[in-house]
């Protein structure tokens, strides 16, 4: 299939998330007491989710149950413990992690090496249905269960038990596992990592919080001994630290049986240790600086007001108080978003926040990431304006839109509830729990919001802003990638400096209209077909906008739609690069009327989107909405299409961003993979990849608009829509926005000359590119050449030899050679470009382990194309994939990528219909024949990555 659109640098800032924060109600009279309690709401006036079930077994361990089918027929379970990294020794820092990986190799009942092909045969795939997770004071186990029949909840609540306390954690297991976590570690080694161990430190001084990083100490994770492990495992694996959750298509009754069967009889050691002291707030710091320098590193700039945490319970008082900052922080970022979207700020990007860290500090914080050759500026801005809100604070028409947006944020939650996923609700129940929160309904947080707007004015907000950053002083914190002679002086003086300028309040420029949504007539659809065995209604506007439309209950009141029109990357344009540069700035450039700032005024409260990308042989907008702001969202799209702003702005914007992006990348071997050899591996070819500076330089607004308008003024228009909206009120939002504009071409060029794209030529030495990461880090990477998606049961079939690769690459290079974390495979078959497809394996590895990952990689291969494929193998790489396919079937977002463009390529259909058919036809021999004449060495394309310092 061909690739999605590519996503621009840039999307548009959307304060409406930070609704999800705003449970606002009025304030109470009295403040709870702290007292003893197993769940939170059992002493908080807030009132629980009455759907989830709660329940205490006798040792102590916590459970929570609720029915939930969306999707049917599956179920998530959740083991999580109250203990992470903050509880280790000194000696054991990464065992916390270390024991997570444990898990999967071996426990009493469960030899090593059997866990994953158990699961696997059940339909749960590694990485995405099976995993588990470390944090400071978590850590957790995850299991989603693709069918709720007895037998798989029976497995996966005795493998969860048996992760509980039985885990063997074998001396030879472990030392097989440390290649692993060094590989991991190895892997997450990146810039952005090391500076948010040294702003921890500078911010938390007195802690055990920057030394405690989940990942540990590579002296740790290579010479700690079994009983290091097992003194961990023993004292914070215990039934009173513990909660089990379990969402899904089940019966409640039911699984709280199983579970007091399966973990009644789980006891602790006696006397297990209790809760780290992990240190302290160093109070009464004064104006202090830090400094951190990478070559590879952003140039971010935080300031913090931090003071000693006060311990309060979650309710209606607290929560209103809490929301209040949370506005104040809203506005703020809402500010640095309109500096920042002029494209000629000091700034790339900031915003405000706040919150609670470790139950031992509260603070406040702005973080900006800027340019690096204008940090003094930088610094001043976000001085100035921090010092602008505090002193002057917030307008009424800040604080509407922000309140506009946060109304429509709840108002959303609340009518989509009935439809959340059980993975989702999973997610929640346990992450309420661990921080002491009550875990509420979506349409009790909308009451409560709407009660307490009386009592959310400017001032309210004003002073709730000013609490937090007022009564200490700031904690300054830059990373560079420059190094500065005498970083701590220039950074306190440059504060000091920019203090000393007066600042003004700001002007209230109150409310304004969205100037679009007059097109002309409605239009008149003209055709109209069922196509009832998939559910969908395709119809046609007598302009020729052509709609392909299934109304589903998937997700409540929420409608996903995508807009297709011209070729994309195959249309011509006069300068390389352009295509990626539009993709980015298009909708940055804003419309006509409106800036994209200004569309952020105009719009707020509507739930609308308008993603644009740059697809292999379309331009598209994509968008998620709801039913009432559905006529709004096609009036911002067909504003796009009549009347895009071409503003320098827009621009500008990337211009400011694109060379950090590019030092990212080049920070890492995956990067670089992404930078450049998604290029090479389609020949050199110019339109993917990342553009060149001289590219970007040489780009303009004119080029962009001579590159996209040809398509936006007259290329037909394919709409495909899924959700929650009734077939008439589609037609009814469609009529008067696309189907009103002027009659479309009936038909556009299909640019045979630029659906050309080559295999690079095979090489008996990989090719050889460099990163500027550590000296350590490499990667091994070999494609091998396929074909086209023109045989989708042969797409199909390779899908599912790739499934079969996966399989053998992680029993060899992570269990039995502890080379990687995880090797990466995949498949690209092009209905685009013909002929043109490969199969691709990598690996990150240790520099020295370069050669080795490669031929362990071609002898893989070599047994596959010699039939060492067993049908076990088979099971386990299809299982999984079918239990994908059904889950599919009913989720919007898989509807709506098989369904776009369905009119350009009317066989999409059928591909649907033979989905489930065609894997379940697919058998040893034919996945045997593909290997046979696809993975020979002598095709194949190999390419590694190492350090520069070792060029």
């Amino acid at each position: 299939m061909s690739q999605g659109p590519v996503s621009g640098v840039f999307k548009r800032v959307s304060l409406i998330a930070m609704a999800a924060f705003l449970v606002a109600c009025q304030p109470s009279a009295e403040t709870p007491q702290e007292q003893e309690y197993t769940w939170v709401h059992e002493v908080s006036d807030l009132p629980a989710d009455p759907d989830v079930r709660y329940g205490q077994l006798d040792n102590g361990l916590r459970y929570a149950i609720r029915q939930n089918d969306t999707p049917p027929n599956v179920a998530s379970v959740r083991l999580v413990f109250n203990a992470g990294s903050l509880a280790e020794a000194e000696d054991q820092r990464g065992l916390a992690h270390f024991i997570e990986h444990m898990a999967f190799n071996g426990s009493a009942e469960v030899p090593e090496g059997e866990m994953v092909p158990l699961l696997e045969r059940h339909g749960l795939q590694f990485g995405p249905d099976t995993n588990a997770f470390t944090g400071y004071e978590t850590v957790g186990y995850q299991l989603d269960i693709p069918e709720v029949d007895e037998e798989t909840l029976d497995t996966a609540l005795f493998l969860m038990r048996q992760t509980a306390s039985e885990l063997l954690m074998d001396s030879e297991a472990i030392d097989r596992e440390r290649g692993v976590i060094l590989s991991e570690e190895r892997f997450r080694n990146t810039p952005i990592r090391r500076w948010n161990t040294a702003l921890w430190r500078f911010r938390l001084p007195d802690s055990l919080v920057p030394d405690r990083d989940a990942i540990g100490t590579v002296d740790v994770i290579e010479t700690a001994q079994r009983e290091r492990f097992v003194d961990y495992y023993e004292n914070f694996y215990v039934p009173q630290r513990g909660m089990l959750v379990v969402v899904g298509d089940v019966d409640p009754d039911a699984i709280e049986a199983k579970i007091r069967d399966e973990f009644a009889d789980w006891q602790s050691i006696e006397d297990p240790r209790g809760d780290p002291d992990i240190g302290s707030v160093t109070e009464g710091r004064p104006l202090s600086v830090g400094y951190f320098h990478d070559p590879e590193i952003y140039t971010i700039f935080t300031v913090d007001a931090v003071r000693p945490h006060e311990d309060e319970l979650d309710t209606t008082q607290a929560r209103f108080e809490n929301n209040l900052a949370n506005l104040g922080d809203a506005i703020l970022s809402r500010r640095f978003a309109t500096l920042t979207s002029s494209g000629t700020s000091p700034l790339i990007q900031a915003s405000a926040n706040h919150g609670s860290d470790f139950e031992i500090a509260d603070r406040a914080t702005v973080l900006a990431i800027m340019r690096p050759d204008q940090w003094q500026d930088g610094i001043a801005v976000v001085e100035q304006e921090l010092r602008r809100a505090v002193e002057h604070g917030f307008t009424e028409a800040e604080l509407a839109e922000q309140i506009a947006n946060m109304r429509t944020a709840l108002r959303d939650a609340a009518d989509q509830a009935g439809t959340r996923t059980s993975a989702n609700l999973a997610d929640q129940t346990w992450s309420m729990w661990r921080q002491e929160q009550v875990l509420t309904t979506p349409a009790s947080m909308l009451e409560r919001f709407e009660a307490s707007l009386d009592d959310v004015t400017v001032e309210a907000v004003n002073a709730a802003f000013r609490e937090q950053w007022e009564g200490v002083e700031p904690l300054l914190f830059l990373a560079s990638p420059m190094e500065l002679e005498n970083p701590e002086d220039e950074i306190r003086q440059t504060w000091t400096e920019s203090r000393e300028q007066p600042v003004e309040a700001p002007e209230d420029s109150g409310a304004s209209e969205f100037a679009y949504g007059d097109f002309g007539p409605a239009g008149e659809v003209v055709s109209r077909e069922e196509i009832e065995d998939l559910g969908l209604v395709r119809f046609q506007f007598e302009n020729g906008v052509a709609v392909t439309f299934k109304q589903t209950d998937f997700e409540d009141g929420s409608i996903r739609l995508r807009l297709d029109f011209g070729r994309g990357e195959l249309e011509p344009r006069a300068l390389d690069g352009v295509d990626i540069v539009s993709g980015s700035v298009f909708t940055s450039a804003g419309l006509g009327a409106h800036s994209e700032d200004e569309l952020g005024r105009v719009l707020a409260g509507r739930n609308i989107g308008y993603g644009f990308g740059v697809g292999d042989d379309s331009f598209s907008f994509q968008a998620t909405t709801t039913p009432s702001d559905l006529r709004v969202q096609f009036d911002l799209l067909t504003a796009f299409l009549t009347d895009p702003g071409w503003r320098q702005e827009g621009l500008d914007q990337f211009r400011a961003v694109i060379p950090e992006i590019r030092r990212n990348l080049y920070s890492s071997p995956s990067g670089v993979l992404q930078a450049d050899v998604t290029r090479m591996i389609r020949g050199g070819d110019p339109r993917y990849g990342l553009p060149d500076p001289e590219q970007v330089a040489a780009i303009d607004m004119a080029a962009v608009q001579a590159f996209l308008e040809p398509a936006l003024e007259a290329a037909p228009i394919e709409v495909t829509v899924v959700g929650d909206v009734s077939e008439a009120d589609l037609v009814a939002a469609l009529a008067p926005t696309l189907g009103a504009l002027p009659e479309r071409a009936a038909s556009w060029p299909d640019y045979d000359e630029a659906r050309t794209i080559r295999f690079p030529d095979p090489v008996e030495e990989p090719v050889v590119l460099y990163h500027n990461g550590p000296d350590y880090q490499a990667m091994a990477n070999v494609y091998w050449p396929t074909f086209d998606d023109s045989d989708p049961r042969r797409t199909r079939a390779l899908s599912l030899l790739r499934a079969v690769f996966d399989l053998k690459l992680t029993e060899r290079l992570r269990e039995q050679e502890g080379f990687t974390y995880s090797a990466f495979n995949n498949t690209n078959t092009s209905d685009v470009y013909p002929d043109y497809g490969y199969l691709y394996v990598g690996a990150d590895v240790r520099v020295e382990n370069v050669d080795a990952t490669y031929a362990a990689i071609e002898e893989l291969a070599a047994d596959l194309a010699a039939g060492e494929i067993t049908e076990d193998e088979v099971l386990r790489a299809r299982r999984p994939l079918l239990e994908q396919i059904e889950n599919a079937f009913e989720n919007n977002g898989a509807w709506m990528s098989w369904l776009a463009q369905s009119w350009s390529h009317p066989d999409r259909l059928e591909r649907i219909r033979a989905l489930t058919a065609d894997y379940e036809s697919i058998t040893r021999e034919d996945l045997v024949a593909l290997a046979e004449t696809y993975l020979q060495p002598q095709d194949s394309w190999r390419v590694t990555i190492l350090p520069r310092d070792g060029e």
